[in-house]
């Protein structure tokens, strides 16, 4: 598989000046593993039978944007603090979804009260479910959840191995199906938080990595060369009809995070 070509310019400046030493290592091979994130929206309603809904039998209030964050370890553990603040749930009106709960699939911090098991057979264990509420000008409740799903580990162990392990991944392959590109529009916000607070951020358009002499413009390949540990996020909004994409992160070095000896 050919990566693609290094960019001109050197991205996340802001996030690798805060992370300091972590971003200069050189000599990194092509790529050594990928990891492939599916990630897809569901929609249903609420009531005795609950039904799932098409993104276009919404309610035309309800066809909006969805938040989404990847990555993020030490900011999962807050809530997402962070990311919210980056991209959050609209949550007014007449844009009514609201946060309703989230975590990973199969473990105790996360309900299924609401739904019957047919809706909850479509998860697997692991995998991150956020889910949002909202009540249409009917008065019908409708829930949205947005699930990333990981072909090659769990969602969650892959999540968690940011405690011990620090991933250098100098590509990422985003695809999105040919009916909703306009998903490109929506700008990806990486985030990096310091032990002590620090904010550093940086924006990238995927639309930059396209151009009208590439065939599949569904597809934008983007090196981000970017280390990423327990405290780098990455959040963006879904628009509402685009219910079903990929990530692709290409990694070229996997090193353990320990102490150094004074």
């Amino acid at each position: 598989m050919n990566l693609p070509e290094t960019h001109s310019k050197d991205l996340f400046p802001s996030i690798k000046e805060g992370m300091g030493s972590l971003a200069l290592v050189k000599g990194n091979p092509d790529y050594i593993e990928e990891i492939s994130l599916n990630i897809y929206i569901q929609y249903y309603t609420a009531g005795a039978v609950p039904g799932f809904v098409l993104p276009a039998a919404l309610p035309v209030e309800l066809q909006t944007y969805l938040p989404l964050y990847i990555f993020g370890l030490t900011d999962f553990y807050s809530s997402y603090h962070k990311c919210r603040t980056l991209v959050d749930a609209p949550g007014v009106p007449p844009n009514f979804w609201a946060w309703d709960i989230f975590g990973i699939a199969d473990l105790g911090i996360w309900e299924f009260n609401k739904v019957d098991t047919g809706v909850v057979a479509e998860y697997d264990a692991g995998d991150m479910v956020f889910s949002f509420r909202a009540v249409d000008l009917l008065g019908l409740v409708y829930w949205a959840n947005v699930v990333i799903h990981c072909n090659s580990i769990a969602y969650g162990t892959f999540l968690q191995s940011f405690v011990s392990d620090l991933i250098f991944v100098n590509s990422l392959r985003y695809v999105v199906p040919i009916a909703n590109i306009n998903q490109f529009l929506n700008p990806l916000i990486f985030g990096y938080q310091t032990l002590f607070g620090r904010f550093h951020t940086d924006t990238l358009d995927p639309r930059a990595f396209i151009t009208n002499k590439d065939f599949q413009q569904q597809i934008a390949d983007i090196p981000i060369n970017l280390p990423i540990d327990k405290s780098v996020m990455l959040a963006l909004r879904l628009n509402f009809d685009c219910n079903n994409f990929n990530m692709k992160f290409f990694v070229n070095k996997v090193e353990p995070l320990t102490h150094k000896v004074k």
